[in-house]
């Protein structure tokens, strides 16, 4: 399912015209990239709201309709007010169906309970990245990228290799070469 916002073209640009977006009840965005020009436009701060809390719109292609046209975008920078946690403002890059895409997408770990390292050897599973940069087409651009640990050990770590890779998508780093398989999570003796 392809998340869908509505928005509208703005013409003022600037501090005090997104201040006056905001005191309206509207988040100001931009839409730039795919050689076409950077294009203003506001969108419903509830409708932002209810968007930002749907699991993968951060990281999911998501359709803006603007006066009837629609772009698909995948949202770059999302800035948010520092004490409310509200949307300030978005910059959303366009994407075309045959173009490939660069974007970064959470990492999921599962099964740590039910692996022997965590089970029966006392450790925990402690992440230390929770994204990838990932290269894909649109269309195949995963929600999140699954770490299985049910394999385990106590002192095992787990590498950017681990993740399950669906058809069509790479892991950037790995790209440059195996010396950047970087850790992403390990089993370590639980303290407790």
């Amino acid at each position: 399912m392809t998340l869908s916002l509505n928005a509208v073209a703005r013409t003022n640009e600037g501090k005090g015209a997104s201040r006056r977006l905001r005191n309206e009840g509207l988040v100001p965005a931009v839409i730039y990239g795919a050689g076409v020009e950077p294009k203003s436009v506001a969108m419903k701060d509830n409708e932002v709201f209810k968007a930002v809390g749907t699991p993968g719109f951060l990281t999911s292609v998501v359709e803006i309709v603007v006066e009837g046209t629609t772009e698909k975008v995948i949202v770059k920078a999302l800035q948010r007010h520092p004490s409310s946690g509200d949307v300030m403002h978005i910059d959303l890059l366009r994407v075309s169906e045959d173009k490939v895409i660069t974007t970064r997408v959470p990492l999921k770990f599962i099964n740590a309970a039910k692996s022997e390292g965590v089970k029966s050897q006392g450790g925990r599973l402690t992440v230390e990245a929770k994204l990838a940069e990932v290269r894909c087409l649109p269309a195949n651009l995963p929600a999140e990228l699954i770490v299985d640990t049910i394999d385990g050990q106590l002192g095992q770590i787990f590498h950017l290799s681990d993740a399950i890779l669906p058809e069509g998508v790479e892991l950037v780093a790995l790209l440059k070469g195996e010396d950047h398989n970087q850790p992403i999570g390990r089993i370590d003796k639980s303290k407790r």
